[in-house]
């Protein structure tokens, strides 16, 4: 699920290119920033689950990651 959430952006780049008039670099600056978004909170989602029960962790990042996916795709553009 991780792979497959961290490469899913490369298919939405020609739709977000266009949608949003961007350059060659604004499209780069658009995965590096995804990327590094995701690995920021990689290390406090780790720590939380070390202090916490990893399940319950993991279902609320789930959570959380299937409320924002419903919430991306109802939007109106």
């Amino acid at each position: 699920m991780t792979l497959l959430d961290v490469s899913i952006v490369n298919v939405a780049l020609p739709s977000i290119q266009q949608g949003l008039h961007a350059t060659d670099g604004g499209v780069q600056w658009i995965l590096s920033g995804y990327a590094l978004t995701f690995g920021l909170a990689l290390v406090p989602a780790g720590r939380i689950g070390d202090a916490r029960s990893r399940r319950a962790v993991f279902m609320a990042g789930l959570a959380l990651f299937t409320a924002a996916s419903a919430a991306a795709g109802l939007a109106p553009t």
